[in-house]
């Protein structure tokens, strides 16, 4: 029999660059610290506990979108329509759908995003 063992993190949301939220997906940004020594690029399904409360979050893991390649770990939280900031919240990455990807244009990756978004509510 196959256990599935559970890893959550728990991270304090920062300050990103709020393009996120330009485009429609707001984002909780946090610290990368070990998250890049156990998880390769890509999209995950994920759950997010916020005070308490469980969401359904599409997590990034990669590159940020521009010109730099710093790295970023971010979830949108489906179903949060509040900010918040410098709180901890814990995550646990459920499944990846798929590796990272380049995008020429914010509008590519605004209909990506949509279309993972889709994939992660069939979770």
């Amino acid at each position: 029999m196959i256990t599935r063992v559970a890893v959550l993190f728990r991270r304090k949301i920062q300050w990103g660059n709020q393009l996120g939220k330009k485009i429609g997906f707001p984002t909780l940004n946090f610290n990368v610290g070990s998250f890049k020594d156990a998880h390769s690029f890509g999209v995950y399904v994920a759950r997010v506990d916020i005070a308490g409360k469980q969401y359904q979050g599409a997590l990034f893991f990669g590159p940020k979108f521009g010109p730099r390649n710093k790295l970023c770990l971010e979830v949108y939280v489906l179903g949060l329509h509040r900010t918040i900031y410098r709180q901890r919240v814990t995550f646990e990455i459920i499944k990846k759908i798929r590796g990272a990807k380049r995008f020429k244009s914010v509008d590519r990756l605004k209909k990506q995003i949509e279309r993972d978004v889709k994939a992660i509510l069939k979770f």
